[in-house]
């Protein structure tokens, strides 16, 4: 049990940063505290007549993700992705900024023009395995590439500008995650695990977790479908609450 459950922290880690698995964080040497993992204890269902067993096992657990991973995360995108680049690997990417997160110290190169963004995020849970972050204020530098600059392109926006620079992060994460799940022996692709939307007009992107992903660790028949419900975050990184359904 105490393997499963672990196998489920490292899973809503990597859920919470998008991209990739435990192992591409260094998760296998974290330990439980490390995360701030606070397992709610397993709750007993009322009995269920169709069940061999009886019933299934439940599970409540708040997990805590530090910026920490999230900033090691974006350092792996960088080092495979030339599309995103972190400026100074000695500077954090994502931190919080009173009741916003700040997501700042990288480049993205959105179809040849380079956009240095600092973005103030509102992330909040929508619904039942659904993300959605909202940004509510960007500072942006951007320059283009010689041949994006002589293909005569029309002015963009900011608004257009962040609707490329969102284009290109979810292309990555979908690309990154893939190749990840090529490597293990697990039958699903990116948009299986996680699907991502950018709302260009409300300035939002959104994230709708399947509960597929969660399923593929734990053995059938042990426990009901595991699901996101709770969604905050801290000075030092973001916390996640995983549940069975009722």
């Amino acid at each position: 049990m105490k393997n499963i459950t672990f196998k489920i922290i490292a899973l809503a880690a990597v859920l919470s940063c998008g991209t990739a698995y435990a192992s591409d964080f260094g998760l296998e040497g974290l330990s439980a505290s490390d995360m701030g993992v606070q397992t709610q204890g397993f709750r007993a269902p009322a009995p269920r007549p169709a069940a061999a067993d009886g019933g299934l096992i439940g599970m409540d657990i708040n997990i805590r993700v530090p910026f920490r991973l999230m900033d090691r995360q974006a350092a792996a995108i960088s080092a495979s992705d030339r599309r995103v680049t972190v400026l100074d690997k000695s500077l954090p990417v994502v931190s919080r900024s009173g009741d916003f997160l700040k997501v700042g110290n990288i480049q993205v190169d959105a179809g040849g023009i380079m956009v240095a963004p600092v973005l103030t995020l509102k992330p909040y849970l929508e619904g039942r395995d659904k993300l959605a972050v909202r940004i509510q204020r960007v500072q942006i530098h951007a320059s283009m590439q010689p041949d994006v600059r002589s293909a005569g392109l029309p002015q963009l926006s900011q608004e257009d500008v962040m609707a490329l620079v969102m284009d290109t992060v979810i292309k990555s994460v979908y690309a990154s995650l893939d190749k990840t799940l090529q490597a293990r022996p697990v039958p699903l692709k990116a948009r299986d695990v996680v699907t991502l939307r950018y709302d260009k007009a409300a300035w939002t992107l959104h994230a709708a977790v399947s509960s597929k992903a969660l399923r593929q660790f734990i053995p059938a028949g042990l426990m009901g479908d595991l699901h996101l419900t709770g969604f905050s975050f801290s000075d030092t990184g973001l916390a996640l609450r995983i549940q069975t359904a009722d």
